[in-house]
């Protein structure tokens, strides 16, 4: 690796993949978790729904 090309990298640009790349990481986290959550709540309602209908 040539010494030169460190200094070549501009490094606001990493600096800004870097964030973009964080951000989508948080909101993935995000929204992995509200859909589990929905997805407990949604089974609870069918759940409750299937007792409600039983005789």
């Amino acid at each position: 690796m040539e010494s030169g090309s460190l200094a070549s990298i501009d490094w606001g640009v990493v600096a800004l993949m870097a964030l973009i790349a964080l951000g989508l990481a948080c909101g993935l986290v995000f929204f992995l978790r509200q859909n589990k959550r929905d997805l407990k709540s949604l089974e609870a309602a069918i759940e409750s729904d299937r007792q409600d209908e039983e005789p």
